[in-house]
């Protein structure tokens, strides 16, 4: 019942205007911080520059958006379908959307994977195997991200030498976060021996600090779920060409919100080559990655800011291009999956609410007539 409960608060109304507080305060605060910073009293901010703006070319954003939703969705209906879980083009995209949506309103990303598999089991899926396809999904999307930052270097490995060395600091901690990420759910796949050595002497000594007192219950959960994950490994041994799809979707999913800040540049009338802009935006995302803020909030803007200042050496027109490709990349796409998500919620809830009292009705009828 706690776990159920737990799970439920996820959703409630006041822990999501929590987290969504939390990402207003983070964003205020960062534009406060940048704005102050390159506020310059001999150049003013020209607000009109919104005004000659030609619109067409960021109304294409929204396109990308929902792509990148839909290569995860198409990622996740590839695994249930191995399984033997058949799921709807809509109901896959619910997952990714929930996966999304409370990635970003979460601390770390805390809440993306426990919301997924609440819609799963909803659906019919067994907690153990939705588990273990989060897991997987999981896995190779950070194994994509890996291989999306590879892109970078390989298309503009000149960009990286130019970095300033705490810039280039956020792109390897941000790498090395997903490469360490991808090693440990890969090694609760491979290894259950290692598994249990490091995870047994974790669950000691947390008992030693009296972080938790049941010891011997967090043990067998422990266990139970090393054999979860480790299902994750029989998918790929049944279909090999499988793990090509999967990454092939995982670093789609990524790279295909890139080219939203070259649509912007057009808008503004910016000149620069798409693959410059491309492979700087990779390096951003990856950056932004190494900090565990609710949806990169905060750290995106400011890296953004300081990597793009090459292409656009006027501050307010960098924060310009700023603000609407994180709008449209960043703040539209939470909007789109809170909205996929949180309407097929409110369905659910309704769809549930009427079918108990039609049960009730039922159960109610037969001893009135008696």
């Amino acid at each position: 019942m706690k776990k159920k409960r737990d799970r439920e608060k996820l959703f409630s109304a006041k822990s999501q205007a929590l987290n969504i507080g939390v990402i207003v305060f983070i964003l205020g605060l960062t534009f406060f911080v940048l704005f102050r910073s390159l506020y310059d009293p001999d150049n003013p901010i020209d607000f009109s520059e919104l005004l000659r703006l030609e619109w067409g070319w960021i109304l294409l954003g929204p396109l990308f958006v929902f792509l990148s939703v839909f290569c995860e969705a198409r990622n996740l209906s590839l695994i249930l379908r191995e399984i033997g879980h058949h799921r709807s083009w809509r109901e896959c995209t619910v997952y990714a959307s929930s996966d999304i949506y409370f990635s970003s309103i979460t601390p770390s990303a805390t809440g993306g994977q426990p919301a997924a598999a609440f819609y799963m089991t909803k659906s019919g899926i067994p907690l153990s195997q939705s588990s273990a396809v989060l897991v997987l999904n999981v896995t190779f999307y950070t194994v994509g991200l890996i291989v999306f930052t590879g892109i970078a270097f390989l298309l503009r490995p000149e960009f990286y030498a130019s970095f300033a060395p705490t810039e280039k600091l956020c792109v390897w901690l941000g790498l090395g976060f997903h490469a360490l990420l991808a090693a440990v759910c890969i090694l609760f796949m491979v290894s259950r021996k290692m598994v249990l050595l490091v995870g047994g002497l974790i669950i000691r000594l947390l008992s030693a600090l009296h972080i938790f007192k049941n010891r011997e219950e967090k043990m067998q959960a422990f266990r139970a779920s090393i054999e979860t994950y480790r299902s994750c490994l029989t998918i790929l041994k049944k279909n090999p060409s499988l793990v090509f799809r999967l990454l092939f979707y995982s670093v789609m999913q990524r790279l295909i919100l890139t080219p939203i800040t070259y649509l912007v540049f057009l808008s503004m009338g910016i000149e620069a080559s798409l693959v410059d802009v491309v492979a700087m935006q990779i390096y951003c995302t990856v950056g932004a990655s190494a900090v565990p803020l609710p949806g990169a909030m905060g750290i995106s803007e400011a890296l953004y800011v300081l990597l793009f200042k090459r292409f656009i050496p006027d501050p307010n027109r960098c924060m310009f291009s700023m603000v609407l490709s994180r709008s449209v990349s960043g703040y539209l796409a939470i909007l789109f999956c809170g909205y996929v998500t949180m309407s097929h919620h409110i369905r659910a809830t309704v769809r549930a609410r009427r079918e108990a009292e039609a049960l009730a009705e039922k159960s109610i009828g037969p001893a009135e007539d008696a």
